[in-house]
């Protein structure tokens, strides 16, 4: 009785050892690899620019009244995910 159950805890163990994480393909590295000095080179005007734009328009919407035209939250809101997209992670070209 237990050497089956020994048999049947070793055979679940390779079961679980049997499916391994499979390499990334060559080609797709190859790409990272040359893809991530482009993407740092645009993120970075971009990343400027985007402070250059939001960060006068986060303060002209904390100075201005609230309005029904404009939602100086929302405005704010998006000012910060757009500068978080532009600005922030990812800085490698993923495969």
């Amino acid at each position: 009785m237990r050497s089956r159950i020994a048999a049947l805890l070793v055979a679940l163990a390779l079961v679980g050892c049997t499916s391994g994480p499979q390499a990334p393909k060559q080609e797709a590295t190859f790409i990272s690899a040359i893809g991530t000095p482009f993407l740092i080179a645009l993120k970075i005007p971009a990343c400027a620019g985007s402070i250059a734009i939001a960060g006068p328009l986060a303060g002209a919407s904390q100075l201005a009244e609230s309005s029904s035209l404009i939602d100086e939250f929302d405005l704010r809101r998006n000012l910060n995910d757009g500068l978080n997209r532009n600005c922030g992670p990812p800085y490698v070209v993923s495969p």
